[in-house]
């Protein structure tokens, strides 16, 4: 999986058929316009696309390795539908791999790539203003992907790609009601810190930023399977 922010994946001009096709489906996705759980039929999606079961087939089996859709035997597929415990890993998988990965990048102190981010932040604070919710999820992920590449380390970023987008899900499941979402000047400060090549600074904001993104979600609830024997266990005879 090749790294690349969400908004590369958007459906383009001289793409692939099978890449546009993948833009689309996990731009939708990430956006929430797709919700999990949503099945994905083929022949809907082929009808829609104008093109063939083979090639949709192949876009589902791409995205189910990047762990956004779900493929079940004699079922067909239909989008993720991660699960409490999958959420709280998730959350821990980002605490300690994104607190690494500003470590190493405040090391570098690469000042078009800090100038890269600041340009992500500065769009986060027009669809702040605008109060487009669906831009600033999507400006969000770019920014963290973005933060990624900057420690030139390929595999390191895949994995940032993956958590970004599985998160969204989560989100998408377990927001909430009502929660605030973070707001851009916590990246601005991770900014500062990575700037200042403040290791420690730039370790605790990205911590404070990540805390904050998991209090929007409630993973407090198990969504395992049903103990029926303790369930029932008053509706028993003596």
């Amino acid at each position: 999986m090749n790294f690349a922010s969400e908004a590369s994946r958007r459906p383009g001009r001289g793409q692939r058929t099978d890449e546009r096709i993948h833009g689309a489906i996990y731009a939708a996705i990430i956006n929430h316009q797709l919700r999990p759980a949503t099945p994905l039929q083929e022949d809907a999606l082929a009808g829609a696309f104008g093109v063939s079961r083979t090639i949709i087939r192949k876009v589902l089996q791409r995205l189910a390795h990047e762990k956004l859709v779900v493929i079940t035997p004699n079922k067909g597929a239909r989008v993720a539908r991660p699960t409490t415990e999958e959420g709280r890993q998730v959350f821990e998988a980002r605490h300690i791999i994104e607190s690494e990965l500003v470590r190493k990048v405040a090391r570098k102190r690469d000042d078009r790539g800090l100038d890269r981010l600041r340009g992500i932040v500065a769009e986060e604070r027009k669809a702040q203003l605008a109060d487009d919710k669906r831009r600033r999820v999507q400006l969000s992920g770019d920014f963290h992907q973005a933060l990624a590449e900057l420690a030139d380390n390929a595999v390191l970023a895949d994995v940032v790609q993956e958590l970004v987008s599985r998160t969204s899900l989560i989100i998408a499941l377990y927001e909430v009601p009502g929660a605030v979402p973070c707001s851009c000047d916590e990246h601005s400060e991770i900014i500062d810190a990575l700037a200042a090549g403040d290791e420690a600074a730039a370790i605790e904001r990205m911590d404070h930023h990540l805390r904050h993104i998991e209090s929007q979600v409630d993973l407090s609830q198990s969504t395992g399977g049903v103990d029926f024997r303790s369930l029932f266990a008053q509706a028993l005879p003596d």
